[in-house]
């Protein structure tokens, strides 16, 4: 396993007119936070960003004085895209390094087992980039929040323009764990709502390599709409599959925020070209913010931004709400977190819902074109976050059974 600590140190404090130009930070003064995702494997792409968006919010908050006088020290870990070393590691951030923050993980699974370990030890959790709907329901706790939009969130803003602009017929095709169920199962309950039908759904094990013995159902049922749940090098062997075997000219494809990060979309332009997809963030959005905040980070690391800048989010968020309860106590930070509101995230003004911790945030629905994502509409957060089910559990009812259409 790798572990790396990113010490974030301020350059020489530049003196002018007898002023520094940011406070000093005392190096007996550390406060620790903890990176948590996928370094290698399946996922590891969203766990690399994860780190970097990071990076970018200590080297940032460092430069203007830390926290409560406090340097700021990120240490990553590797949670192998799995719930058990997942716990391990995130014992080991909180009981052997202390860390008051952990951000992640990268997998529904292994979030929601982190989840427990966070819960029984106090600790403020962030996540990123996880989307089962369980999260800000049955696995809540006081010290979880999120700023990921989960899977109802996804399908209240994707099902509409699915069903009133791409067609109504709809194949869902999941990657059969916690996220792809959770995200078909959201989906499958809007599109019927919605009026629309499900022609067919299947499951596919996660790290699925030849995708090929489930297309002979999909083309079966002919659908007008091949809805995907995948990410990371599952999404990438999938679209390659399913160009080769002709179904990307065929159907019309949409699919799920972190189906593909925008650093992917160049080397499978053709495949994705007309690819519909929600979210929250590329750097192609001719908004002002968006083009700030990517410049930044372009800046820094050389390469375009992407989703996973909610974990940028996630160490702001933290760090305002420590000054403000002038402590580093997870219940009093929670609380201050509760319904808290920050205009300075990569998205603009971000606000924390008090019933589940879960951010409202305005989002975009995307299409691909060229290789890149291109805005074609806009979605107010207050439509898509859903009402607050803490306690509930989100699949009661819920059936795979299809429900054909006379």
């Amino acid at each position: 396993m790798r572990r790396t600590t990113w010490l974030v140190v301020l350059a020489a404090l530049t003196v002018t007119g007898g002023a520094m130009t940011a406070p000093a930070l005392s190096q007996s003064k550390v406060v620790k936070i903890g990176d948590l995702g996928s370094k290698v494997g399946v996922f590891e792409g969203y766990g690399k960003y994860q780190t970097m968006f990071m990076q970018m919010a200590v080297e940032e908050l460092n430069a203007k004085g830390g926290v409560l006088g406090h340097k700021i020290e990120m240490i990553s870990e590797d949670d192998e895209t799995k719930p058990a070393p997942a716990v391990r590691k995130a014992e080991k951030l909180i009981l052997q390094d202390d860390v008051k923050l952990i951000v992640g993980a990268v997998s529904s699974g292994a979030t929601m087992a982190v989840m427990d370990v966070t819960k029984k030890h106090k600790t403020i959790h962030w996540n990123a980039v996880s989307c089962a709907e369980f999260m800000r329901t049955t696995k809540f706790h006081k010290q979880y929040f999120s700023n990921q939009p989960d899977s109802r969130m996804q399908a209240n803003g994707l099902a509409r323009y699915i069903v009133d602009k791409m067609g109504k017929k709809v194949y869902i095709f999941y990657t059969d764990y916690a996220m792809g169920q959770s995200d078909g199962r959201q989906f499958k309950t809007a599109v019927e709502k919605l009026g629309g039908e499900v022609v067919g759904v299947a499951g596919a094990p996660l790290d699925t390599k030849d995708f090929s013995p489930w297309f002979g159902a999909i083309n079966q049922a002919n659908p007008d709409v091949l809805f995907v749940a995948f990410a990371g090098t599952d999404s990438l062997r999938l679209m390659t599959q399913l160009h080769s075997f002709g179904m990307t000219k065929k159907y019309k494809l949409a699919g799920i925020d972190c189906f593909l990060l925008q650093q992917d979309l160049p080397a499978i332009a053709e495949p994705m070209e007309g690819f519909v997809q929600l979210a929250h963030y590329s750097p192609y959005n001719p908004d002002r913010g968006m083009q700030a905040f990517n410049d930044r980070f372009k800046k820094k690391f050389g390469v375009e931004g992407n989703i996973m800048a909610g974990a940028y989010d996630g160490v702001l968020f933290w760090a305002a709400a420590a000054e403000k309860a002038k402590s580093f106590d997870a219940d009093k930070v929670a609380a201050v977190l509760e319904g808290m509101c920050l205009d300075n995230t990569h998205i603009g003004k971000q606000c924390i819902r008090k019933e589940d911790h879960q951010v409202v945030m305005d989002m975009h629905l995307y299409q691909v074109k060229g290789g890149k994502n291109l805005p074609i509409a806009r979605l107010e957060g207050k439509d898509t976050i859903g009402e607050p089910m803490v306690g509930k559990d989100p699949v009661e009812g819920f059936t795979w059974e299809i429900k054909k259409k006379n």
